[in-house]
């Protein structure tokens, strides 16, 4: 495939119409056994336009949405970019009521999703929009309202400037807040990853597999990448291991981006099942640490897949650093690193008081610049001054650079541990316990204490079957790490909190 094959419209909403003129009956999307062509989805992206335009719909208006992976997610994904509107998608996990909180932040013209996540939003007495649509409820429904619309192409008088998603952060620092990422965001953002032949199908026979919730910035990414890569998008409802190990079964290689808790649970299904899964032709991952024991299973058992590591944030339409395949080979110092700096973008380990960049192995505040970088937060003027600064946007990661140029994430600032005058970062100590053979999965934090200010307390999860005490704990990382990084406190618990982007609530661990 050529870098001018791959598709880089100046707005999103010309991606499926420049697929359908170039394809129109190449498969596009593959949605639980029915199967759309690239011109079918232009044809329902139309469609979608004009019912949004039915209910007063215009540029700028927000749209949200609450609904898992649906197929009609795309068409109106488009449908609002041809016209100029904002998808809101929301995070069908939340609570209701702080899906209520999103909804009014977002000042949405209207309200889609689906009956079993509206209705409880309803009962918590959230301050509905006028107009609420229901999905795949036939008569009455917004399917209902797409499929009676002419599909003519929308009038497009658009401009870069335009937003055309707000994505809410995670929430896992404080209360989400509306990243508005514009159509040049994009633009630049799919520039920069054609001309460096990023997540290339090694293969015109290539399937992306799509399993991220569409609320995330990875989950709408990787859907406009396959697009404009011509790959046809196998969508999975929401993410299913063994939905995923059955589709391993097939002729087609499989592309996927996941996270590495989604890869820890697709290797024990495939163990499960004595299914192999040597489809997977390339793994990209990212969202959270990816632990040496997990990366090293993960390339045993796919091993023709290339693997990629991203390392980014919603703030910057995703990526910030990415680590080649090649990086992750066993005996190189890097393969635990985030890679280099995604092109176009600068990247800086700074003292986060003064901005100022700090030495190479030495710990900083990571801080990254480009065009793709958001406009900034929705209605919160005050949180976007914060997190810009003279076009930098502060991570609120921690990390380093070593001395070939490789950037180390080591936590987030706020979770560092200060023990006795001493900073510690969780993940260094988390990366060790998941070398040993009883763990499954581990957390750190730092909790009161009136001597050290702070001490090291960790979570873990044991494989089923495994014997593990504090002692083993202590012993196993003793080696491993300074005396004053070990763990004063183990506690063993059946699963750690996650939100469904796959980073673990630590949140949650503090207030337990």
């Amino acid at each position: 495939m050529a870098t001018n094959d791959i598709l880089t419209p100046d707005f999103i909403g010309d991606l499926i119409r420049d697929q359908a003129k170039a394809a129109p009956r190449q498969t596009g999307l593959i949605f639980e056994g029915r199967e759309f062509s690239y011109g079918e989805m232009n044809e329902r992206a139309n469609k979608a336009a004009a019912a949004l335009q039915e209910l007063g719909v215009r540029r700028g208006d927000r749209v949200a949405w609450l609904a898992r992976n649906l197929a009609i997610f795309w068409d109106t994904l488009f449908g609002a970019a041809k016209i100029g509107a904002v998808l809101t998608p929301i995070n069908w996990r939340l609570a209701p009521a702080e899906i209520a909180q999103i909804l009014e932040d977002s000042k949405a013209h209207i309200f889609i999703g689906e009956k079993d996540f509206i209705d409880p939003v309803k009962a918590a007495g959230a301050d509905m929009p006028e107009t609420t649509l229901l999905l795949e409820t036939g008569e009455g429904s917004f399917d209902a309202l797409v499929d009676k619309q002419a599909a003519t192409e929308p009038a497009n008088d658009m401009s870069l400037d335009d937003a055309f998603v707000q994505l809410y952060t995670s929430g896992t620092t404080g209360l989400p807040k509306g990243v508005i990422l514009s159509n040049r965001a994009y633009k630049i953002n799919g520039e920069l990853g054609a001309e460096q032949r990023i997540i290339e199908p090694k293969s015109d026979d290539e399937i992306a597999l799509h399993a991220l919730p569409h609320f995330h910035v990875a989950g709408v990414n990787f859907g406009l990448m396959a697009i404009a890569r011509s790959m046809p998008i196998l969508q999975f409802r929401q993410f299913d291991p063994v939905g995923i190990v059955e589709a391993a079964k097939g002729d087609a290689p499989l592309n996927a981006f996941l996270v590495p808790a989604m890869i820890m649970m697709i290797l024990e299904a495939a163990k499960q099942m004595e299914t192999p899964l040597g489809k997977f032709a390339n793994v990209s991952y990212g969202a959270a640490p990816m632990p040496e024991p997990l990366l090293d299973a993960a390339m045993a058992a796919m091993p023709d897949a290339t693997f990629t590591q991203f390392y980014g944030a919603t703030e910057n339409c995703g990526a910030v650093t990415f680590l080649a395949h090649e990086d992750h080979a066993k005996g190189k110092k890097q393969r635990v690193a985030a890679g280099k700096p995604w092109p176009g973008t600068d990247v800086k380990v700074c003292n986060p008081e003064t901005g100022d960049a700090v030495d190479a192995g030495a710990t900083g505040e990571i801080w990254m610049r480009s065009g793709a970088v958001m406009d900034g937060y929705w209605g919160r003027e005050d949180a976007t001054a914060e997190a810009l600064v003279d076009g930098w946007y502060r991570t609120g990661d921690a990390g380093y650079f070593d001395e070939n140029g490789f950037l180390y994430v080591c936590d987030r600032v706020k979770d560092m541990i200060i023990s006795g005058g001493e900073n510690i970062y969780p993940a260094e100590i988390e990366n060790a316990l998941a070398k040993h053979p009883a763990v499954l999965e581990a957390a750190v934090i730092g909790v009161p204490d009136e001597k050290w200010g702070e001490i090291v307390k960790a979570f873990i999860v044991k494989r089923a079957g495994s014997e593990l005490t504090p002692d083993d704990v202590t012993a196993h990382l003793s080696d491993r790490i300074a005396k004053f990084k070990l763990p004063r406190e183990v506690a063993f618990v059946g699963a750690l909190p996650r939100n469904p982007s796959g980073k673990i609530l630590k949140t949650e661990l503090r207030k337990a």
